[in-house]
């Protein structure tokens, strides 16, 4: 049981984690911003805390993608930091995931009007 529920949450997480990429992205096409600015922004959009880090694995990720790119400043508290900005490979790689995100919304409603018939009828 506990190695099933250990997959399930590797399977939200994944899932999350692809949906994350995306809001990193529209959060720099507003322009630059450095990774804590950057959790901050998404906790706020998603109404919970992101897991500690999950910020940071995914910029390197996109990073690595070519989707983003980083430069090292210095913050006004003067210790460094990294400040992300969304390059056009990025861009490209987040219009491209339009029609995919329309047909993920459509089944998303689906789901959730199966649910909360299901939820009524158990009331």
């Amino acid at each position: 049981m506990y190695k099933k529920n250990i997959g399930i949450m590797k399977g939200k997480s994944k899932m999350m984690g692809g949906l994350i990429s995306i809001l990193v992205l529209t959060e720099l096409q507003n322009g630059p911003l450095h990774g804590y600015a950057i959790e901050k922004k998404i906790s706020e959009e998603i109404e919970t805390k992101m897991p500690p880090g999950m910020v940071y694995v995914i910029l390197k990720s996109l990073e690595r993608k070519g989707c983003i790119r980083s430069e090292e400043s210095i913050s006004t508290r003067g210790k460094n930091i990294k400040i992300y900005k969304i390059t056009n490979h990025g861009m490209e790689f987040l219009f491209s995931h339009r029609n995919q995100l329309i047909i993920m919304r459509k089944l998303i409603d689906e789901i959730l009007k199966f649910i909360d018939e299901k939820v009524k009828i158990n009331k």
